[in-house]
């Protein structure tokens, strides 16, 4: 994870680039919670994708503070604050790894105070235990837990570039495979099934995956029939630059400054090979595993 606190880790073209997540996943989180709306806290928020429509999305919470062990993130995340402070008065952001909430006022830090926690695509990056328990301490009785994310994309109209992406995601060789911070990656890929929440700490646990084969036809993939509903129209381009944000290819970039081609330009030729028909200004629907798990603390 350390890629996305380097001072030159593009946070703007990540905030840009990275898919959001459908109205219909955060109206699962409103039914799910119960009682008290008043603090909200978003850890592991980079550069606030999801904060940011936390307070859009759930405009009943009274605040919603973001959380990053990443500075660079922070700033980022800070800059759309300060480019329209009258429009996010609820939100705001600090810098805190998520396994401590020592950023919350001396009276309130493991008193339970907080009435939801949220933690997107980034806790394959925690110390899931140490984070749970955290998280048990400054959740109320009864407050929700929530995290979810993403894993590996399809295309529903052009399937043969699943391979594509499939090979340059996780190849040794020729890929990004072996420039992934681990075990992280991996538990990202699984989609969280590894990470078990703890019924000493969390009740009412509510999980479910979305995988291709459910949401694959073009009929199902236009009627959005699932609730966590991921899926984007990106040119080839476009989708290039979200590749772009992946810490993998962060660091192939740093070990080959000098490269003659760079490793997203020949996924994208190779993709024009496969289809002629394409160009890297064709728009394409790109759809994405996704996951979620739900709690309440006890």
């Amino acid at each position: 994870m350390s890629q996305f606190s380097a001072t030159d880790f593009d946070a703007k073209a990540y905030f840009n680039h990275r898919p959001t997540y459908p109205d219909s996943f955060y109206d699962l989180i409103d039914r799910f919670h119960q009682g008290p709306r008043k603090l909200a806290v978003d850890v592991g928020c980079g550069p606030g994708v999801a904060t940011f429509q936390l307070s859009a999305r759930l405009n009943s919470f009274d605040k919603i503070i973001g959380t990053d062990v990443s500075s660079t993130m922070v700033k980022r995340a800070r800059s759309w604050i300060n480019d329209d402070p009258d429009k996010f008065t609820r939100v705001s952001f600090e810098v805190s790894p998520a396994e401590s909430f020592e950023f919350l006022p001396t009276d309130q830090i493991n008193k339970k105070s907080l009435d939801l926690i949220t933690a997107v695509e980034c806790v394959h990056w925690f110390d899931f235990d140490k984070f749970q328990r955290a998280a048990a301490s400054n959740l109320r009785k009864g407050g929700t837990f929530a995290m979810w994310g993403y894993s590996d994309a399809f295309f529903p109209e052009y399937p043969k570039i699943d391979s594509l992406i499939i090979n340059l995601t996780y190849d040794e060789n020729n890929g990004l495979g072996k420039y992934w911070d681990q075990p992280g990656h991996s538990i990202l890929r699984n989609m969280y099934k590894d990470l078990h929440l703890d019924t000493n700490l969390f009740t009412d646990i509510e999980e479910a995956f979305f995988m291709e084969d459910e949401i694959r036809s073009k009929e199902h993939v236009k009627s959005e029939p699932v609730p966590f509903f991921m899926s984007k129209f990106v040119t080839l381009s476009q989708y290039q630059e979200f590749i772009k944000t992946w810490s993998g290819y962060h660091t192939w970039r740093q070990l080959h400054p000098n490269a003659e081609k760079d490793i997203t330009d020949e996924f994208v030729d190779r993709i024009l090979e496969i289809y002629p028909e394409l160009s890297r200004s064709s728009r394409v629907q790109v759809c994405w595993r996704s996951f979620y798990k739900f709690a309440r603390a006890l």
